[in-house]
């Protein structure tokens, strides 16, 4: 079995609920049955939320839509279909991040948010996701606010205002005068697999470097208008080798994204130049970076912040 389909199958499993909140129109408020989002606003005052989206700070998982099985070559296709968008998830730069404009994103599905509170004067979140099943099962993620475009979002809801009618309002955060608190509706998830242990350094800058260890490190790309994991990292001019084979990779170079030094599985060594577009099932890809497992999600690295990567270290 590939990688790509121990991905699958793994996945699969853990995210059967993720994958029915994938199948909603992205345009659509989230519907939520049971309890409501409850969202502070900076003056202090509580809005309970049924019916509520995000418009700004989130994105689709796309790499995380099943497989579609093989087509019957008597059915007709439906030019209307719309492709599954992935479960939602939330951006959240943490502190970690390294400081470069294209920064680490940890990526949170909305269903293990469990808060968010802003302190708007000292400009930092807290993120709390939740892990497992268990209520005690949880993590705190810490970010700032204080850089343009980083974790602010936007949700827009509908509230009842009695005689007067419905009303759309909306509630910023990571802003001035945004709200300081969302404590999102409980939903029960499980503990995501560890997969394949990798430690991701990033390259120094005025903080110097970080590390984060991460399971199941896998290349992403981009094709077309949708996002793909693939076992496969392209080098010139025509070579490609299996994740799976490397046990470390280096950047050779400081100023020099693309030179790679790897070190394979069976004791090889090789100087190689990246590539960061290549074909995928006959289709132009171009690599976004590399993504893999944490406890409250998942972690894309861009590949510009990339030094070092070494695997299976316990």
């Amino acid at each position: 079995m590939t990688m790509l389909k121990k991905w699958t199958v793994l996945l699969g499993a853990a995210f059967l609920g993720l994958a029915a909140l994938a199948a909603g129109r992205a345009d659509e408020p989230a519907k939520k049955d049971g309890e409501p989002l409850v969202v502070v606003d900076n003056g202090g005052k509580e809005h309970k939320l049924k019916t509520w989206k995000f418009t700004q700070g989130t994105r689709r998982l796309g790499w995380l839509v099943p497989a579609e099985k093989e087509a019957d070559p008597k059915d007709k296709p439906d030019p209307k279909a719309k492709a599954p968008a992935g479960p939602e998830a939330l951006e959240f730069r943490e502190e970690k991040s390294t400081n470069r404009v294209q920064g680490i994103l940890t990526l949170v599905p909305l269903e293990r948010l469990r808060a968010l509170e802003y302190d708007n004067m000292k400009e930092t979140v807290q993120l709390t996701a939740a892990t497992g099943p268990k209520a005690e099962d949880t993590t705190t993620l810490a970010g700032l606010t204080s850089f343009q475009g980083i974790n602010k979002l936007v949700i827009e809801a509908e509230v009842d205002k009695g005689d007067l009618g419905v009303a759309e309002v909306k509630f910023l955060g990571g802003v001035p005068k945004g709200v300081t608190a969302l404590k999102f509706p409980p939903a029960k998830v499980e503990a995501l697999p560890e997969g394949r242990p990798a430690t991701v350094t990033t390259k120094p800058d005025s903080k110097g470097k970080t590390t984060h260890k991460v399971g199941d490190l896998q290349p992403l790309y981009r094709v077309g208008g949708g996002e793909t994991l693939s076992p496969f990292v392209f080098f010139k001019k025509t070579l490609k080798i299996d994740v799976a084979k490397i046990s470390k990779i280096s950047v050779s170079d400081a100023g020099n994204d693309s030179a790679w030094a790897l070190t394979l599985k069976d004791g090889g060594e090789e100087s190689l130049t990246l590539l960061t577009t290549a074909m995928l099932d006959g289709k132009p890809a171009a690599l976004e970076g590399f993504v893999g497992r944490v406890p409250a999600g998942y972690k894309l690295f861009p590949v510009a912040v990339i030094e070092e990567v070494v695997f299976d270290e316990k």
